[in-house]
């Protein structure tokens, strides 16, 4: 604790000249200890914050102000809130986190796909896949926009993967919507997202 707390006095010390002080102090109790913060920046707030107000900019139907924050707030989100840490809180947050990391990487792909961006729809795919690689629309996102490119053994890639991953961890084949859109995508007809 006393190295802790000589590092947050020489942070303290280095960044005292910004104009918008921060603090984090650590006050010992009986029971423990306690982290006082003041004008801190952290991640998964600024996250939060930013998906809250991409939200509320689409209810509003502020489409290009959503775009813009839940772009920002994608690129901070840079995985598992504490890895490792198996505490119910931090699962929780965890979670949390991921939803909200899904809600705004499904709207960034739904805009590329309106856009014909393949490119677009395909990386936000990866990152939604990285999230949670279960994640059935990104799969139906991918054999849409390779079935439109022409990549029939892309579609075919993408399907397989989706089954495999769908049987070894859930047990279930993807869903109705899936397996139609392969099919149809394989037989060269317009696909309807």
């Amino acid at each position: 604790m006393h190295a802790l707390r000589k590092i947050l006095q020489q942070a303290q010390l280095l960044h005292s000249s910004e104009h918008l002080k921060s603090s984090l102090r650590v006050h010992t109790y009986e029971s423990g200890y306690k982290l006082e913060t003041h004008n801190v920046w952290t991640d998964f707030n600024e996250f939060e914050s930013l998906v809250d107000r991409a939200y509320n900019a689409q209810k509003n139907h502020e489409i290009h102000r959503a775009d813009e924050l839940y772009s920002k707030a994608s690129e901070i989100y840079e995985g598992e809130f504490l890895p490792g840490l198996t505490d119910d809180w931090a699962a929780t947050q965890r979670e949390w986190l991921r939803s909200r990391q899904l809600v705004a990487l499904n709207f960034l792909s739904e805009r590329h796909l309106k856009q014909g961006d393949h490119l677009g729809v395909i990386d936000v795919c990866r990152r939604m896949l990285a999230v949670d690689s279960l994640h059935e629309d990104s799969y139906r996102m991918l054999i849409s926009v390779h079935a439109e490119l022409g990549q029939l053994t892309q579609v075919q890639r993408w399907y397989r993967l989706c089954v495999k991953r769908l049987r070894d961890e859930l047990q279930v084949p993807p869903n109705d919507k899936t397996q139609r859109m392969y099919e149809h995508a394989l037989r060269g007809e317009q696909l309807s997202w």
